[in-house]
């Protein structure tokens, strides 16, 4: 089930993320809990519904997809998975989320005050973590610490957060390298066109997007307009030239045959490449390390190596 583009700009915009919700017999009413307060019950959840599938991703991964009783129409990995499906946008259902009976609630997105009070007023706590402006590589890591907490498969977290250093260690250092030698040190510029919905939309500053660009050696050519997710202009693409475009796997590629893009060195050289997995591209988790290896390889022609997750999973992460 692929995400809509409405959706996928309805994240961006609203500022993404997901907030965890869960009802506990120790207090009356629910608690507001983000990643700088931590996690402060002394048991792991054992009943959880997620509707956001970047957490999902990570809860199969760590070992915890067993405390999942609920998920939502839009979660991609792992594939094949049977959990009745709550509708969560563009406002979760809460009367659906009661019938599940979970500890825990995870969503991608931020609801109303309404919506949020009625939780909390049930007895169940609002854990929101953004991933709109501000996400980068290490809050990924933070989510993970916290949702190896509440699953309680901490050492688990501790490991795929272990897997990500690594491996982006080894990545920064090999498109250093490629990019030493290919372009004499000087970091190419590079855009990832988001959506074509209502203008240019892409990714700038303080997003986990733009981590991907940071550690592949590549210069986002947005970061000096904005921070987060927003428009840019034609004018700005045009005198910026980009010399490799990602695009959004719902965006047509023949974007590229017009203004602003037809006259860049990307479109001249055939350095555009539409990327394989939207749930890879635009989920901040574990995964946005395959992200970057692909665009490094598709721009730079070298695939840098990662070490081995360190573990046995029955459907492959890297959707690349």
């Amino acid at each position: 089930m692929k995400i809509t583009l409405a959706v996928i700009i309805a994240i961006v915009i609203v500022g993404g993320g997901y907030g965890i919700y869960h009802q506990t017999s120790s207090h009356g009413k629910g608690q507001i809990i983000n990643i700088a307060t931590g996690y402060n019950l002394s048991a792991p959840l054992s009943r959880i519904v997620s509707l956001d599938p970047a957490a999902t991703a990570t809860i199969y991964t760590i070992g915890a997809f067993k405390t999942l009783v609920g998920g939502n129409s839009y979660d991609e990995y792992p594939p094949n998975e049977t959990l009745p499906n709550v509708t969560d946008y563009p406002s979760m259902d809460i009367s659906q989320i009661l019938n599940l009976s979970p500890q825990a609630v995870i969503s991608f997105t931020a609801y109303n005050q309404t919506q949020v009070e009625e939780l909390l007023n049930a007895g169940i706590d609002y854990i929101f973590l953004s991933s709109g402006s501000g996400t980068n590589i290490s809050v990924v890591e933070k989510q993970d610490t916290l949702l190896g907490q509440i699953t309680g498969e901490e050492k688990n977290a501790s490991l795929l957060n272990t897997w990500i250093n690594e491996s982006i260690s080894n990545l920064s250092a090999d498109s250093k390298e490629y990019m030493d030698q290919q372009y004499n040190g000087t970091e190419p510029v590079g855009f990832y066109y988001l959506s074509s919905s209502g203008g240019i939309w892409t990714t700038g500053n303080n997003t986990f997007q733009n981590s991907y660009f940071k550690y592949a050696h590549i210069k986002n050519l947005a970061v000096p307009f904005f921070s987060g997710f927003n428009t840019i202009s034609s004018g700005e693409v045009a005198n910026a030239s980009p010399q490799v475009v990602f695009i959004n796997y719902y965006v047509n590629s023949t974007a590229m045959t017009q203004p602003p893009f037809s006259g860049s060195p990307a479109y001249k050289n055939h350095q555009y490449y539409t990327v394989p997995s939207v749930g890879i591209f635009d989920e901040p988790n574990y995964r946005d390390i395959y992200a970057i290896q692909w665009m490094i390889e598709k721009f730079y022609g070298e695939k840098p190596s990662i070490p081995k997750l360190p573990f046995d999973l029955q459907y492959n992460p890297n959707t690349m």
